[in-house]
């Protein structure tokens, strides 16, 4: 089927990119209507950043549909709790208190660090791997809190790959673990946030990721909402010999390669002919 072609040669372009970038790349597209796939160095692990806060989000929702904490509960935000690289919270000024759930919605939408740390608290390390786990997401492992530098000496890095990166947003947009815990995690993911991915996709599109980045490190990951051909998609780089803005414009680059080729899908049937101008054309 021509549709089947048009994959191919998107994987080779795909693959052309990520063998040229000065450093490791890897990335992992996957139809949630058909299930075509491609994936480039898509079973390599890297430091996945602030991306790894999905998984963390997903095990408080389901913690809290399971009865084991209130997502509504006030905790109060004292100065000992504040990280580097706090973000917002570092800012607010008098007595703090905030939801667990708007926490978690910090955590996503501006990468607070002191918000993310309480969610893994709450969250559990052991625990979101567990999940994870029994997702069958055996590539993306929660070792560490965010800023802390002895563990990221020590190798005791947050880590995914790119095809287990899209495995967990497929089991998202499916309903898993539960339809509930789902629905209210791809609910937060779809906050307006600043990201890579956002510099690719269309306002009018809705995208729902996010995105990740350290020294010599970036990531995202998302599902991108076409009517017609919605799709997950995965891309991360390590070891990085070029500046933070290079990386991010090379990463760009690839996606908005790659969502041309996926919009085209979107608005073609299976061969190829173009149907979202049918009604005006003879």
């Amino acid at each position: 089927m021509s549709k089947d072609r048009m994959w191919e040669q998107l994987n080779e372009r795909v693959a052309e990119m990520i063998y040229a970038f000065p450093g490791i790349a890897g990335c992992s597209v996957k139809s949630m209507v058909d299930g075509n796939s491609l994936a480039v160095n898509g079973d390599v692990e890297f430091p996945i950043a602030s991306t790894m806060k999905i998984p963390i989000l997903l095990q408080l929702l389901m913690r809290d549909e399971n009865g084991e904490l209130d997502i509504n509960e006030l905790v109060e935000i004292t100065p000992e709790m504040i990280y580097p690289g706090s973000g917002v919270i570092s800012y607010l000024e008098g007595p703090v208190k905030l939801s667990i759930l708007d926490i978690a919605i910090l955590m996503i939408i501006v990468s607070d660090n002191t918000s993310t740390n309480l969610c893994i608290d709450y969250a559990g390390i052991e625990q979101t791997n567990d999940m994870l786990r029994a997702l069958g997401v055996d590539n993306i492992t929660l070792r560490r809190k965010m800023q802390d530098t002895e563990s990221v000496i020590a190798n005791r890095e947050n880590v995914g790959t790119p095809d287990d990166c899209v495995l967990l947003l497929e089991h998202l947009y499916n309903g898993r673990p539960s339809k509930k815990s789902a629905e209210r995690c791809l609910s937060v993911l779809r906050k307006t946030k600043k990201s890579l991915l956002n510099r690719v996709i269309p306002p009018d599109v809705p995208l729902a990721n996010k995105p990740g980045g350290m020294a010599q490190v970036r990531c995202d990951a998302g599902i991108v909402y076409l009517s017609r051909y919605p799709y997950a998609v995965s891309i991360q780089t390590s070891f990085a010999e070029i500046g933070p803005e290079e990386q991010e414009n090379y990463m760009v680059e690839l996606g908005l390669m790659i969502h041309s080729v996926m919009s085209t899908l979107d608005s073609s049937n299976d061969y190829g002919q173009g149907i979202s101008l049918l009604n005006r054309v003879a």
